[in-house]
C-alpha cells in the first residue's frame, strides 16, 4: 500500500481569481477579507458584475486543503487528498490539475455541479471568498479512504467543512479511524466565520482528536473569547501537543510539547494575502513529517507562504526546495 506523508480532506474548489478595487465590495455590501457562502446563482451574479466592470479572472484547482497538499507535494513530500466534485467538465479539470501538481487524487463523484470559490482580491492583498460549495457538501464517508488514513502520518482536515450533516458524518469517521490506527490529525480553523458558526463543536474536535492546530489571530480569539495571544496560545496547548498560530505581517508563534518559538516576520512585498495560510501549513506539515525541528519546520512554512504571497495566486509558482534551500539553508 502507497504511504504518504499527509492525507488532506477539504472541500475541492475550482478557484475564479479576480483583482478588484475595494469599491467593488462597498457598492454590493459584501463585507471584506472572509469567506462568504453562496448561491450558485449569486455567484454568476458578481462575475457578470466583474465583466461588465472589465476586471480580469484566473482559474486554478483549489481549495484550502488541496493547496496545502500541493505545497508538500512541491516541496518534495508525499500528499493525498479526498473531497467530492461532480461529474462535470470541471471535475474532471480538477482530478487531472491536482495529478499534475503531485497529488494523489482521492476523490469521489457525484451527480451535481463541482464547487467553486470567486476570490476577489483587493489593492492591499486581502481576499474575500464568495464560495458554492456545490457537491463539496455532499461530502460522505465512502468518499474518504480508510486504506490511506491508516498509511499516512497526518491527517489533515480544515474548517471549511463542517456544514452539512453528511461532511460531518463523514469526518467523524475520517477521525475515528485516524485514533484507531495511531495517524496524527492535524486540524486548521480555516476562517472567523468558520469559527463563529461551529465554535463549540471545534472546540471539541481539538480537545479530543487534534495533535496539531492551526489558526491566525481572529480565529484564535474567536474560538477562546480572547483577544491575549498568550493566552490564546496556552488554553490550545492544553488541547493538542503542537500549536501554529499565524501573526499577519508580525510572524508567528508556534507551540510544541511544552516549548514556544517565535517565527520572525519577514520583509515582504504584498501581492495576493490567497492562500497564505495554506502554504504555512504545507510548509509545517513537510517539516514536521520530515524530522525537522518545529522551529526549522516554521521557518520553511513561513518562507513558502512569504513567496505565496508575493505572487498573485494561491500556490508558489517556482520551484519550492530551491526556494528553500537559498531562503533557509536548508536542503530537503
Amino acid at each position: 500500500m502507497e504511504k504518504f506523508d499527509v492525507y488532506g480532506v477539504c472541500n475541492p474548489l475550482i478557484d475564479l481569481l479576480s483583482h478588484i478595487p475595494d469599491l467593488f465590495l462597498k457598492k454590493r455590501g459584501i463585507e471584506k477579507n472572509i469567506m462568504h457562502l453562496i448561491s450558485l446563482e449569486k455567484q454568476q451574479e458578481l462575475l457578470l458584475a466583474l465583466a461588465a466592470d472589465n476586471l480580469s479572472l484566473e482559474f486554478a484547482a483549489g481549495g484550502s486543503g488541496a493547496n496545502s497538499m500541493i505545497g508538500i507535494a512541491q516541496l518534495g513530500g508525499r500528499a493525498a487528498f479526498s473531497g467530492k466534485i461532480g461529474k462535470d467538465e470541471h471535475g474532471k479539470i480538477y482530478r487531472e490539475k491536482l495529478e499534475e501538481l503531485g497529488v494523489s487524487a482521492r476523490l469521489g463523484e457525484g451527480e451535481g455541479t463541482t464547487g467553486s470559490s470567486l476570490v476577489l482580491v483587493s489593492k492591499d492583498g486581502g481576499r474575500t471568498m464568495n464560495t458554492y460549495l456545490g457537491m463539496c457538501q455532499e461530502l460522505q464517508a465512502t468518499d474518504i479512504d480508510p486504506a490511506v488514513i491508516q498509511t499516512s502520518k497526518y491527517l489533515y482536515l480544515t474548517g471549511y467543512l463542517w456544514d452539512t450533516e453528511s461532511q460531518k458524518k463523514a469526518v467523524r469517521c475520517a477521525l475515528d479511524e485516524a485514533k484507531k490506527c495511531n495517524t496524527k490529525v492535524a486540524i486548521s480553523l480555516s476562517d472567523p466565520f468558520c469559527v463563529t458558526r461551529h465554535k463549540v463543536d471545534f472546540k471539541n474536535l481539538l480537545q479530543n482528536y487534534a495533535s496539531m492546530v492551526f489558526c491566525n489571530q481572529e480565529e484564535a480569539f474567536t474560538l477562546l473569547d480572547t483577544n491575549v495571544t498568550q493566552e490564546a496560545v496556552e488554553i490550545l496547548s492544553n488541547w493538542t501537543e503542537t500549536v501554529v498560530l499565524t501573526l499577519g505581517a508580525n510572524g508567528a508563534l508556534i507551540s510544541h510539547l511544552g516549548q514556544t518559538y517565535y517565527i520572525d516576520p519577514l520583509p515582504i512585498d504584498v501581492e495576493d494575502t490567497t492562500g497564505a495560510g495554506d502554504a504555512f501549513a504545507a510548509g509545517f506539515l513537510y517539516g514536521m513529517t520530515h524530522d525537522l525541528s518545529a522551529l526549522d519546520s516554521g521557518r520553511i512554512g513561513a518562507t513558502l507562504a512569504g513567496a505565496v504571497i508575493e505572487q498573485t495566486g494561491s500556490r508558489y509558482q517556482g520551484q519550492a526546495h530551491t526556494l528553500i534551500r537559498e531562503k533557509l539553508g536548508i536542503s530537503l
